[in-house]
């Protein structure tokens, strides 16, 4: 892939992840509603597939960037996407090389990357609920679990709720995000057999 064909498209998957972004087409987790299931998380995927990890990583921290700009629910919202991204990058890209050769590559792929989305960030959600911003999650989420009947009182209980039903949110997500970008990568695979996707 020449240089200028190469920019272009992460110019068009960053473009895309921020256009989706600032539409906020995202679908709230029922239990936790203020985590949400990112279609922007899919230009980032797709960037990440077809043009190699740089192109995932660029795409990613742009959509980290514009969720900065036009807001979110705390400072360190977008900075956590991120984190959620790379981790499931890195998952898919271990994957893809111990699935290599395999008929089930891609259900590597998608079972490593949905699993280092959730190993890492089950550390980096409880720091940041425990420890950097109890008093905004723990509250939050005990209103969430009393509309469910759950009584928690210890916050470090409320914290390891949080974590868990975090890391559940966390494997849906990261199976949705690599499961659409998969069907993605093929069909613009099939029309443009020239942009063969680097991670696939």
């Amino acid at each position: 892939m020449r240089k200028t064909q190469y920019y272009t498209m992460l110019a068009m998957f960053a473009a895309a992840s921020g256009a989706i972004a600032e539409m906020h087409l995202a679908f709230p987790f029922p239990l936790l509603p203020f985590l949400e299931f990112d279609l922007a998380e899919i230009p980032d995927a797709l960037a990440f597939m077809i043009l190699g990890p740089k192109g995932g990583l660029i795409s990613a921290s742009v959509h980290a960037l514009i969720l900065y700009i036009i807001g979110s629910f705390t400072i360190f919202s977008p900075l956590m996407k991120l984190f959620a991204e790379l981790s499931m990058f890195a998952g898919l890209y271990f994957g893809f090389k111990v699935g290599r050769g395999s008929k089930f590559k891609k259900g590597i792929m998608a079972g490593v990357g949905s699993t280092f989305r959730v190993i890492v960030m089950l550390f980096v959600t409880l720091a940041l609920y425990y420890v950097i911003m109890p008093s905004i999650y723990l509250p939050t989420a005990k209103l969430a679990m009393s509309i469910l009947g759950i009584s928690l009182t210890s916050p470090f209980e409320i914290a390891m709720l949080l974590v868990g039903l975090t890391s559940v949110f966390n494997l849906i997500a990261g199976l949705i995000t690599i499961g659409i970008a998969f069907a993605v990568a093929k069909s613009i695979n099939m029309a443009f057999p020239q942009l063969t996707p680097i991670i696939y």
